[in-house]
């Protein structure tokens, strides 16, 4: 009886320092498990803000491609303004030598 208590405890033992290994095991496991997956998340979250950055940086050249195109743009426009106002100018000041000239004539028949 006294052997196999004993026997028992040894095996108990046994049993108990197995399981104690495997739980230490998948400890291990779990915490390295942990671990890279932590490294993933930050490479990710590190792949992600580059990424954000370079699609900030497109937007921003293309807004400021956009300003650009869009001032050459005005200036063409205000350079068709001045040519035209200067066009009108000139027949307004066409109109009024011709104006001068039927007043200066008219007074001349009369005369």
């Amino acid at each position: 009886a006294d052997r196999s208590t004993y026997t028992q405890k040894v095996d108990f033992t046994k049993l108990r320092s197995e399981l104690l290994a495997l739980d230490s095991s998948d400890t291990s496991m779990t915490l390295a498990s942990h671990e890279r997956l932590s490294n993933d998340l930050a490479k990710l979250n590190s792949r992600l803000r580059d990424e954000i950055s370079r699609a900030q940086a497109s937007v921003r050249l293309d807004l400021n491609l956009e300003k650009g195109r869009i001032r050459e743009e005005a200036k063409g426009q205000e350079l068709k303004i001045k040519e035209t106002e200067t066009r009108i100018e000139q027949e307004v000041a066409g109109l009024r030598e011709r104006v001068e000239g039927v007043k200066f004539s008219t007074l001349q028949w009369l005369m």
